[in-house]
């Protein structure tokens, strides 16, 4: 605890004392603007609905991370301060609040942790002339292609935490992999796709078989025979809760009891519950909520997490969170100003980035976080623990 509290005071202590000098124009004037009083960071989330749990986290953390900043003197002598808006899940309302946030003074909007659901208010801000991030949509469609110059994602892209988890599948000994994809979201169809060119390119290794699954489905009675019938030994489940949760009751209730490797929607033990003693189930995180992560600052931030707030958090995504106000804030340190246009360039140019999720690193044509650290997360018997390390598709840290 005492070595997180001492890292991010050295971190907020340089933002602090960069806002003593350098600050100026050789006038005497300020260089860049910023606009009277606090800073505003709009947050265009979920707090209701079904995606709340994913953007629950992060919101958390990015609390975390501005009480740390305003502790000493906030961002060049100005203060941070958030403004929600509930996006209730529902991406009909991400334009609306995103506008209403931004009508209020946001001057940097944090969006939705998915393409879909964040897309809009991402879109609303970014027409505004506003830079929008979010903590850890995983589509890459979120990056300039798709949302232009002034958005970003602080999250894995989706093919590249896929490909880390087909390498642990083939890593574990497995050979035979059967797929069960949810084309719901963007997030899942490019995690299969990632995951069948991976595994697929193993020697002796090959994907045996694909069916569809949906969020509304009562029964998988049809996607279990089948995959009883391709003599599979893994089963690769591209979705998320609570669909995926569901599918993963039917399958354990009809005795195909083969391990299913799965995706950062899946992190987090909220959902267990509804999967009684579950067993050979994997996915990757940002890191472990439950200690034994292989690096201790994750450790000591979650336990930090918990005492603040009285309780664990859901996700890793908690990471994501605190990372994009350490991002936003040096950014702003860096540019003077909270205008859109310099605010990208800043963000641009940092390189590669070192913030408490890992290191993060951006150009003017990538927005969207293409490689870093997975934690691979095993649940026996309803417990979940850290089992390895994994990065750009490659085993780092053995469990």
């Amino acid at each position: 605890m005492r070595r997180i509290v001492v890292l991010l005071t050295v971190w907020i202590l340089g933002v602090t004392m960069a806002a003593g000098c350098g600050d100026h124009d050789e006038s005497g004037g300020p260089s860049g603007t910023l606009p009277d009083g606090p800073i505003v960071i709009g947050m265009a989330i979920a707090r209701s609905g079904f995606a709340a749990p994913y953007d629950l986290g992060p919101a958390r953390g990015a609390e975390l991370a501005v009480a740390d900043l305003n502790a000493h003197g906030g961002v060049l002598g100005h203060q941070l301060e958030l403004k929600y808006g509930d996006t209730k899940s529902d991406r009909a309302l991400g334009t609306t609040v995103g506008l209403d946030l931004l009508s209020h003074g946001a001057k940097v909007m944090v969006v939705t942790c998915d393409f879909d659901l964040g897309s809009p208010a991402a879109i609303a801000s970014t027409s505004k002339k506003v830079v929008a991030v979010s903590p850890c949509a995983g589509s890459s469609q979120f990056d300039v292609p798709t949302l232009g110059p002034l958005a970003y994602s602080m999250g894995t892209k989706s093919a590249a935490g896929a490909m880390n988890v087909a390498q642990f599948a083939y890593d574990k000994g497995y050979r035979k992999a059967f797929l069960w994809l949810d084309p719901s979201i963007t997030h899942t169809k490019e995690t299969c796709a990632a995951f069948e060119s991976q595994f697929g390119a193993q020697p002796q290794a090959k994907v045996v078989g694909t069916e569809t699954i949906q969020q509304n489905d009562a029964s998988f009675a049809g996607q279990v025979a089948r995959l009883r019938e391709s003599g599979a030994d893994v089963l690769e489940l591209c979705s998320y809760n609570p669909g995926a949760a569901t599918a993963l009751r039917q399958l354990r209730a009809a005795g195909v009891d083969i391990p299913v490797v799965s995706n950062i929607s899946m992190d987090g033990n909220y959902w267990l519950q509804s999967v009684p003693n579950l067993k050979n189930f994997y996915y990757d995180a940002f890191g472990s909520l439950y200690g034994g992560d292989p690096r201790a600052d994750v450790n000591e931030f979650f336990t930090r997490y918990q005492a603040k707030f009285g309780e664990p958090a859901v996700t890793s995504y908690a990471l994501t969170g605190y990372a994009t106000i350490q991002m936003i804030a040096k950014a702003i340190e860096t540019a003077h100003t909270t205008d859109g246009a310099a605010l990208a360039k800043a963000i641009d140019g940092l390189g590669s980035y070192e913030t408490i999720a890992g290191p993060v690193g951006f150009s003017a044509t990538q927005h969207i976080v293409t490689d870093r650290p997975a934690v691979i997360m095993g649940v026996d018997g309803g417990r979940i623990s850290p089992v390895a390390m994994y990065a750009g598709g490659r085993k780092i840290v053995k469990g």
